[in-house]
């Protein structure tokens, strides 16, 4: 080997061809090496010649080699081929199914599970020193389908009951072929019951407005409270009705839920009577329903300023102040708040009426709920529902217009455009969410469980309109789906306030007022205050600086003053705007329609009609039409 080695050298060295002598154990030219080749499916080999290397056959994946009875894992050298046996493993189909019974027993379900097979064959492969045996898929072979008659015998041997069980989805479902999840027996459901009901017979509406006399509006007459006297009937228990029982697959009976009984619960003011099934006032007084306690609450009255020595009042029924609200106080009353005196930088919380027979003076009311901020988040709502209406139409007509592009579109979406036209045209309305957002913020913190749900559906909504969450939008619809998803909350969040409760108060300077129902000012001045109505708005005297807005109307005697600080008045789209004067610089808005007021106008109404402000003449205390 070493002299091959030289030679083999010199020869690269000097780039001419020398002769390698023959060495003894050297193969010379006349050696072949042995071979094997498949031919038909078939092993065929060609034994070396002279000192030739013998053939090596190498079993492969699917294919198992036997010599003799012994199965070979490894290659091989092979001296002759008498005696090797070669095997193909094939897939064969598959068909199978299993009965499942639900938890409740009432249904039987069948699974059903079908595997197309594969027959594999033997590749032809030419002659090599080295065979690597290979296989290759010959036919795909088609599940067999399932005999019902094994299913049937299964749900006899599982002791389902035959009358339920339904034949033809069980063949269907056998000989299909095909993977699938059928009902194949159903037990008989039970019929529920009728629950229980309380009817409540009394009505517990909060007042009873006078009716009005001729065309004029008297700002003194505050209706009558609804009120029972003792002994009246408040309520009805009406008894459940049982339901009727069904039966499970099994064939055993399955009782139906229980009905629901509810309880005439009692509180203070009421007995029950006949067994605890109808319910009688047992004092004169108001009647209310709170959390399924019926009760009725007499009036607490406070004979003496609210002051240091009585500290705050708080009290489930109507509260009378025969005296002043002093400063820094709060009076939180369940249901009416009567003050005979004046209010100073105080807090009147109710959740109903509100009278204060004299002056207030900072501090704020609330009337009709113990939660401020839902009243302005429904009227916020009501107004974004007009304003996203308006957003979906101008996106649609700017996206046909013919010299847009909607290449971007196509790659970033319709957000993009979205942004673009509420940067452009509608700046507004991120601005109504925002302001939105901060008020349900407050009132998430004290706020029960149902209503929280709608409070954060809100929140979550009014988040993808604030910065650069619009880009967020991939479709249009996806606005139109937020906006039918807004107006179903502010469904449910006017559902959430109370009935409409007013506030009437004589006097007012830097408060803050605020009522489901109407306010009425029935004295000479308002002044720097921030007032919101949830339905009417009335001013006897004069309406200086400030925001006033309500849902219906506000009618004034005088709005603004020369000199003074901005007023501002807005209702809702359909709402009217009156005074016998308006001075110039007074700001209105009826819905999304703005004006400021050039000059002095007198006994004049402004109202939105055809999406335009017009006017007509306005009588203080007349019907407004």
């Amino acid at each position: 080997m070493g002299l091959l080695r030289s030679l083999v050298n010199d020869e690269v060295d000097g780039e001419q061809e020398t002769e390698i002598p023959q060495e003894n154990g050297l193969q010379d030219q006349h050696d072949q090496p042995g071979r094997l080749a498949i031919i038909n499916g078939q092993l065929h080999m060609e034994e070396p010649k002279g000192r030739g290397a013998w053939p090596v056959l190498v079993p492969g994946p699917r294919v198992k080699l036997y010599d003799g009875e012994q199965l070979v894992t490894k290659p091989i050298v092979v001296e002759n081929i008498e005696g090797l046996s070669i095997t193909v493993d094939q897939e064969p189909p598959a068909s199978a199914y299993e009965v499942i019974v639900s938890r409740d027993k009432m249904e039987v379900l069948l699974k059903t599970s079908f595997r197309t097979g594969r027959a594999f064959r033997l590749c032809d492969a030419d002659f090599e020193q080295r065979l690597v045996l290979k296989a290759e898929p010959a036919a795909d072979l088609p599940a067999k389908p399932i005999d019902p008659k094994l299913v049937l015998a299964h749900l006899k041997k599982e002791g389902i009951q035959t009358d339920l069980i339904h034949p033809e989805a069980i063949i269907e479902a056998c000989l299909g072929r095909q993977d699938t999840e059928v009902v194949i027996a159903r037990g008989v459901a039970p019929v529920p019951p009728v629950d229980g009901r309380i009817e409540i017979v009394c009505s517990l509406q909060t007042r009873f407005s006078s009716e009005a006399q001729g065309d004029r509006v008297d700002f003194l007459d505050r209706g009558s409270f609804n009120a029972v006297n003792a002994g009246d009937v408040l309520a009805c228990l009406h008894h459940p009705v049982p339901g009727t029982p069904g039966k499970d697959v099994y064939g055993k009976v399955v009782p139906p839920p229980a009905a629901r009984s509810p309880r005439l619960v009692a509180g203070s003011g009421v007995k029950l009577v006949k067994n605890g099934t109808m319910a009688v006032a047992e004092v004169t007084g108001r009647p209310i329903l709170r959390r399924g306690v019926l009760q009725v609450n007499p009036q607490l009255v406070i004979g003496q300023n609210v002051d240091l020595s009585t500290g705050n009042v708080e009290f489930r029924g109507d509260v009378a102040v025969l005296g002043d609200v002093q400063e820094s106080l709060t009076v939180k009353a369940g249901g009416s708040v009567d003050v005979r005196g004046s209010v100073f930088h105080a807090d009147i919380v109710a959740e109903e009426d509100v009278i204060i027979s004299d002056k207030l003076i900072g501090g704020s009311v609330v009337a009709g709920t113990d939660q401020p901020g839902l009243t302005k988040a429904v009227r916020l709502l009501k107004l974004l529902d007009r304003e996203l209406e308006q957003l979906l139409a101008a996106f649609r007509q700017l996206k046909a217009h013919p010299r847009l592009s909607v290449a971007d579109l196509s790659v970033r979406g319709d957000g993009y455009l979205i942004k673009l036209i509420l940067e452009a045209r509608f700046s507004h309305i991120p601005k109504k969410f925002a302001v939105l957002d901060a008020l349900l913020a407050g009132e998430a913190q004290s706020s029960e469980e149902e209503l929280l749900t709608v409070i954060n559906g809100v929140r979550a909504a009014a988040k993808r309109f604030l910065g650069a969450a619009p880009l967020e939008f991939k479709r249009i619809e996806e606005v139109a789906r937020e906006k039918i998803h807004l107006r179903a909350y502010g469904a449910e969040l006017e559902q959430a306030l109370d009935s409409a409760a007013d506030i009437y108060v004589y006097y007012c300077q830097n408060a803050k007022l605020e009522a489901t129902g109407n306010i009425t000012i029935t004295g000479p001045l308002a002044y720097d205050c921030e007032v919101v109505a949830g339905d009417t708005l009335r001013v006897a005297g004069n309406c200086r600086s400030g925001f006033y807005a309500a849902t219906t109307a506000i009618l004034a005697k005088t709005v603004g003053a020369t000199g003074m600080g901005k007023t501002e008045l807005c209702v809702g789209d359909k709402g009217v705007i009156g005074a016998d004067k308006f001075c110039p610089g007074v700001r209105l808005r009826i819905g999304s329609v703005q004006t400021v007021i050039e000059q002095e106008c007198l006994t004049t109404l402004f109202y939105v009609q055809d999406g335009k402000l017009h006017s007509r003449e306005f009588r203080q205390g007349g019907a407004v039409c």
